[in-house]
């Protein structure tokens, strides 16, 4: 694991990444077998090449930029990498899964070839697999399209407001952010706006593709509004971890930790609905989401294979504690009804799970802000910085 920042100038060459022939047709190859009518060896023969494809994108190529190779890394190619794994060897999608509001009743398996491909194009592409019948308990968006269409626009605007005043903090300290840095005055409040900072540019990059996307979808009437429900839950409902992880992060890869999990628990014949299956699966789920995020590691430089591991797995020893407190406070009465928790549980729920944050934060932020993977624009241009900052100076100096 490497403690030192990337020298760039160190880095072995790369091909540059070609996104129809690296991801796009791996993704189509993927589709076709999951629609063909093969025996579960030979799929999986053909699985392993379409794996080692995968691989050899993620150790060879770079996109020209460091954000983009994590996040083409972790995102896309770690997520097809996961997709194979589980709708060829775990899940057989055309017999156990069915789109609810489908027309055709009978089953994807006794449909045509160019029906199942279409179908199993639509299982990879829909993360969350929002409309099929295993999808996770999601409020949906009951409204017009026009209404939706609004919304969404006004999500756009605020996702970029905030991105860009984040981006703006980053740009304006950020030498003084670098958690090598020499110690400063107010150095930890400083590291903690660092955190935060980092945090919204994660999360509202997403939610901002996400965004321009839906508004694409419905606009153009290839999707209904009730197709795309909010891609973060309420920040009301992270009072503690496993809510957070659970129900206010989005769920874009929740299809891969639950369903590895399961298979865990059953592979170990652990009884369902017993603490240890509980916490074995939420082992499972971060070391998945550790593998996941490794992709990213290795595709910005194979020495940084490992970096993401520490936060993601201190999470899941996190929630093993959090669940141990939790039990002790249900065993002297310390619980509430249907309703959920008294309000001062609650508040001590939020307390804890920010303190948990700014501790654990940094085993992967540091990393981030080190390898270059954030800290440079994201936005294509900055009102903050090339209007807002310039008219302030000239406000505030004499």
């Amino acid at each position: 694991m490497a403690d030192a920042k990337i020298d760039r100038t160190l880095l072995e060459p790369r091909a540059p990444f070609n996104a129809l022939t690296q991801l796009l047709l791996p993704e189509v190859a993927l589709a076709l077998l999951m629609a063909l009518k093969l025996p579960f060896i030979l799929k999986a023969a053909i699985s392993c090449v379409i794996l080692g494809n995968i691989l050899h994108t993620v150790l060879t190529t770079t996109t020209g930029a460091t954000p983009t190779d994590y996040s083409v890394g972790s995102s896309n190619l770690g997520n097809l990498f996961f997709n194979v794994l589980l709708f060829v060897w775990i899940v057989d999608p055309m017999t156990e899964l069915r789109y609810v509001r489908d027309e055709d009743p009978s089953p994807l398996a006794s449909r045509s070839l160019l029906a199942r491909v279409y179908n199993a194009s639509c299982i990879i592409r829909n993360y969350r697999l929002i409309g099929w019948n295993v999808q996770k308990s999601i409020t949906h968006t009951n409204t017009s399209r026009a209404q939706f269409l609004r919304y969404q626009f006004r999500q756009f605007l605020w996702s970029f407001l905030l991105t860009d005043l984040a981006e703006s903090y980053v740009h304006a300290y950020r030498a003084r952010l670098d958690a090598r840095g020499p110690p400063l005055p107010g150095g930890f409040l400083l590291h903690s706006w660092g955190l935060l900072a980092c945090a919204v540019t994660i999360c509202l990059s997403a939610k901002i593709f996400y965004e321009i996307a839906s508004l694409l979808a419905v606009g153009l009437g290839f999707s209904q509004p009730q197709d795309w429900p909010d891609l973060f839950g309420s920040i009301s409902d992270a009072y503690t971890l496993r809510r957070l992880w659970a129900r206010t992060w989005h769920q874009m890869f929740g299809r891969h930790f639950s369903s590895w999990g399961k298979l865990v628990v059953r592979m170990l014949r652990i009884p369902r609905g017993t603490w240890l299956s509980s916490q074995t699966q939420v082992y499972t789920a971060f070391l998945v989401s550790a593998l996941l995020h490794s992709f990213g590691d290795i595709m910005v430089d194979k020495r940084e294979f490992g970096r993401s591991f520490p936060f993601f797995l201190s999470q899941a020893a996190a929630i093993t504690f959090e669940d141990t407190v939790i039990a002790l406070g249900k065993s002297y009465g310390i619980a509430g009804g249907k309703e959920g928790p008294p309000r001062a549980i609650k508040v001590l729920g939020y307390a804890w799970v920010l303190l948990w944050l700014q501790f654990s934060g940094p085993m992967y932020v540091d990393w981030l802000y080190e390898a270059r993977i954030v800290g440079d624009p994201f936005l294509p241009f900055s009102p903050v910085r090339s209007l807002l900052v310039p008219s302030l100076e000239r406000i505030i100096k004499p």
